[in-house]
């Protein structure tokens, strides 16, 4: 099979020196880096829109997020075969089978099938690998926010809440299925699972992938997306 390694991050090199059957191997440290060497994917001999090597990405969660979402811009995230060596534990991912072990990710990647596991999109052309979470906008950077705040939540056709709570929380469940949890007090919290998730409230940090956005949101719709992500798995 055909590899093409893609490292993202701060500090790339060490983990560039994976060993493995790679045909071609790329670091990036932004998307302006993910974008070139996409780019080079596509002018080179296997290349991605056809005879496709399978991207191997070694990232943090961030850096994952950061690599489907120029996919998906460039139109590949729904045909490319991908593989992952993450960087620290990916909850929705280790659900799914993939191990915590650096050889048994590197076996997976080079021999195991791929299979659609979808991604959770936003209304701002953002994706979403494992989760999100949405909390008031401190009033000062780097101030943890403690106050209740307004929210109303929908998911699918059931509300979520729709009035003061301390936070909200999303995280995948399968590649149709996300889970939506408002925190309304210290013990009490609410629960819906559904397709969608559709939000409207006060201004609000919006973290995914742990991942902070730089201004803050009034609004914001997440949904499931199961035709995008082919990612290779363990069988069973």
């Amino acid at each position: 099979m055909h590899l093409a390694l893609l490292s993202v991050g701060s500090q790339p090199a060490p983990r560039a020196e994976l060993p493995g059957p790679f045909a071609s191997r790329h670091t990036a440290v932004d998307a302006a880096g993910v974008d070139a060497a996409l780019e080079a994917l596509e002018e080179g001999p296997g290349r991605l829109t056809a005879d496709l090597p399978r991207l191997v990405i070694d990232a943090d969660l961030a850096g994952l997020n950061l690599v489907l979402h120029r996919l998906m811009r460039r139109g590949l995230l729904e045909t490319l075969e991908t593989a992952v060596l993450p960087r620290e534990p990916v909850p929705y991912l280790s659900r799914l089978g993939l191990p915590a072990d650096p050889g048994d990710q590197l076996r997976i990647a080079s021999s195991a099938p791929a299979r659609l596991i979808g991604v959770v999109k936003d209304d701002s052309g953002g994706v979403c690998v494992d989760g999100a979470s949405m909390r008031p906008w401190p009033d000062e950077p780097g101030e943890a926010a403690g106050e209740p705040w307004w929210l109303r939540a929908v998911v699918d056709d059931q509300r979520l809440a729709d009035g003061t709570v301390r936070e909200l929380r999303m995280r995948r469940l399968g590649p149709s299925e996300l889970e939506a949890t408002v925190r309304l007090g210290r013990l009490r919290q609410r629960t819906c699972r559904g397709r969608s998730l559709q939000l409207a409230c006060d201004p609000a940090l919006v973290v995914t992938d742990g991942v902070g956005r730089e201004r803050p949101r009034g609004k914001r719709t997440f949904w499931s997306e199961p035709t995008l992500w082919w990612l290779a798995l363990p069988l069973g």
